[in-house]
């Protein structure tokens, strides 16, 4: 096989491992996108059950004033009761002050639920609040990793670029450039195996002259359908070949 070809594809594996890459490391943030819906989610929550806290606590004031009124009121109306002489005011006095004591039974059992309910909502609150404190947790140390990650990602790009660089120097400029138009309208590859006479990326046969004139491997021929750049190893390869789109 012509050297060119063997820079060839070397350069292509080499392309496609660097464009794996740089999609991984684009894709990673994106990632944080769900803990970050999940934070964002806990947070409204924990917000609306504050504000419902406090609005409990405020019924609660309005509760306890409302009975320190009645509480007063009954007082006023029981020091008022021991001056009456006229019986009908008398019996009217009593049925003020049942009323007041029946309204401040009434006050009491609402305080009462209220309590139950100030309680339950700051049991909530507080669970809430964990839940908020666990989730950012979990997205900082997720942020670290990915960081990590794509750091890492990095390193191997800058290491492959420096690889890709030597490979550009050995190849002609003629074929580079053939490559290249090929390779961005082919969905990222260039360069096909061809086994038994069939192109691995197409998987279209090619005419059989055209095989028999690529086992001679005295020039660069390319697949009649999909146009790629294609080779023949001369024993069936182990390698997997690149899967992509034949149009």
């Amino acid at each position: 096989m012509q050297e060119d070809l063997h820079r060839l594809i070397a350069l292509q594996n080499l392309d496609w491992e660097i464009r794996t890459l740089v999609l991984q490391k684009q894709e990673l943030p994106a990632s944080l996108s769900e803990t970050e819906d999940n934070i964002t989610a806990a947070q409204q929550t924990w917000e609306e059950k504050k504000q419902q806290l406090q609005e409990f606590q405020s019924q609660q004031r309005q509760l306890d004033d409302d009975m320190a009124l009645l509480n007063e009121g009954i007082t006023r109306s029981r020091q008022r009761l021991m001056e009456i002489k006229d019986n009908f005011e008398y019996k009217a006095m009593l049925r003020e002050i049942a009323f007041k004591e029946d309204r401040k039974d009434q006050k009491e059992t609402e305080i009462l639920r209220l309590m139950d309910s100030l309680e339950e909502l700051r049991a909530v609150l507080q669970a809430q609040e964990e839940a908020v404190t666990r989730l950012q947790g979990e997205f900082q140390t997720r942020q670290a990793e990915i960081q990590a990650e794509m750091d890492d990602i990095s390193g191997k790009l800058e290491d492959m670029e420096i690889q890709r660089q030597g490979l550009l120097q050995a190849i002609p400029r003629v074929l580079l450039k053939k490559y290249d138009f090929i390779r961005e309208r082919r969905n990222g590859i260039a360069i096909a195996e061809v086994r038994q006479g069939v192109c691995q990326v197409c998987h279209m046969n090619i005419p059989p002259q055209q095989f028999i004139e690529l086992q001679r491997d005295e020039e660069i021929l390319t697949c009649p359908h999909c146009q790629r750049i294609v080779y023949w190893l001369g024993t069936e390869s182990n390698n997997k070949p690149l899967e992509a789109d034949a149009a």
